[in-house]
């Protein structure tokens, strides 16, 4: 048996660090992620004008109350998805132009929805075409009701909504479409709360923030990262062997936690206590799976599928496309290589497992990639993994703790 506890969540960490700024005074963010998506972000808010020293695992953030003055400022967000979409939110603040940009695949990710809700809130906002570079001349922000269309990233949700106290008046946020990832947005409800605002969530389609609600200094602890979690869940699911996970349990809200349930459908054994998880690996079989709510943890369940019995379908997950890369191209090219018969669907693949082989996998320059056929190495000796450090987007220790999976396995 092998005892991991994954990294502190970037997804929580990025959540925190924008609504601690919006604070009047001093907020701790302890077991804080140390990656680059989070550190992109810090990077931004010290331009900002925001003051954020770290203390051993923590960070210490000085909070502006909600007030920018910054001009002419640009700010890179490198292929940090969560980063660009809530720095977007936090501009409509800014008493000042800023230029918000990112990598060439970001200039390729489609902005245009976020950009309709932030021109609501009276914030002029260009786009190139509905696509970043972002020009963002913010203030005062104001409106009654703001509409957007989260069917591309309920991120777009997220930056609205932690900004919201701020609107004059109050406001209700209206969604249009199909919202897509709804545990992501309870995440950044449960956040907002803890720094003391309150959200009425009706039905996921409107969300009412009362006026005269202010976010106070918190002191939180980042939770471990669910996404992380699963590529070391399924390399006991593919192995038969025997993982617990330490610092996330049956209470968790992040989205991923349903990896482990998707592991017992497929034929795992799952033991869900309140902070941890144990899961023996056992003979899987394929299963069909609506993936919408957990588009991060669709790759590692791909891999997965690939060393079961019978045909996997992931379903409902078209927004997989404008992610780090088209994640669905990305593995239907690379699941081929290592032998799967891959049918790849508008919104997602159908997976036969096939005569594996060693081959050399690209990863896109996608953290995920390499971390999901990394757990595929375990089973098939020889497999390469080009641009393997990709991994620093999310979890730069990623090698050294697989590594350690791969002793305690005896692979």
């Amino acid at each position: 048996m092998y005892i991991f506890t994954p990294p502190p969540s970037k997804s929580l960490t990025n959540r925190a660090l924008i609504i601690a700024s919006l604070t009047e005074g001093m907020s701790i963010i302890k077991n804080f992620a140390f990656c680059t998506d989070t550190l992109l972000m810090v990077r931004a808010l010290k331009k900002l004008g925001v003051k954020i020293k770290f203390q051993d695992n923590s960070a210490v953030v000085f909070g502006s109350g909600g007030v920018f003055n910054k001009n002419h400022q640009k700010l890179y967000c490198g292929n940090a998805g969560t980063t660009f979409r809530f720095l977007s939110g936090l501009l409509t603040l800014n008493k000042g132009e800023v230029i918000l940009d990112g990598s060439k695949r970001m200039r390729e990710r489609p902005i245009a929805n976020l950009a309709s809700a932030i021109q609501q809130l009276g914030v002029n906002v260009k786009t190139n075409r509905g696509f970043p570079p972002l020009t963002i001349r913010g203030g005062v922000i104001t409106g009654k009701i703001i509409k957007i269309n989260a069917s591309e990233s309920s991120q777009f949700l997220s930056s609205i909504l932690m900004i919201s106290p701020f609107i004059r008046n109050g406001v209700t946020i209206q969604v249009e479409g199909n919202l897509t990832s709804k545990p992501y947005v309870d995440l950044t409800l449960d956040l907002m709360k803890r720094f003391g605002v309150e959200v009425i969530n009706v039905d996921y389609k409107k969300f009412q923030i009362d006026r005269g609600q202010t976010y106070k200094p918190t002191e939180i602890t980042i939770e471990a990262d669910a996404s992380s979690a699963s590529y070391f869940l399924a390399s006991a699911a593919i192995t038969g062997k025997t993982i617990v996970i330490d610092g996330i349990g049956k209470k968790s809200l992040q989205a991923d936690v349903i990896f482990v349930d998707a592991l017992k459908k497929m034929g795992c054994d799952v033991i869900k206590e309140n902070s941890s998880i144990k899961l023996k690996g056992r003979q899987l079989k394929g299963i069909t799976i609506d993936m919408n709510s957990s588009p991060d943890i669709v790759q590692t369940l791909a891999v997965t599928a690939c060393f079961a019995k019978g045909k996997t379908t992931i379903r409902n997950v078209r927004n997989l496309r404008i992610k780090e890369t088209d994640r669905l191209k990305a593995l239907s090219n690379e699941l081929k290589k290592i032998g799967a018969e891959i049918n790849e669907l508008e919104d997602g693949l159908e997976i036969t497992p096939g005569k594996i082989r060693p081959v050399k996998i690209s990863t896109y320059n996608d953290h995920r990639m390499a971390m999901s056929f990394a757990v595929a190495s375990l089973r098939i000796p020889g497999l390469e993994i080009r641009n393997p450090y990709c991994v620093k987007k999310s979890f730069p220790d990623f090698w050294i703790e697989f590594n350690k999976l791969k002793s305690a396995f005896k692979i």
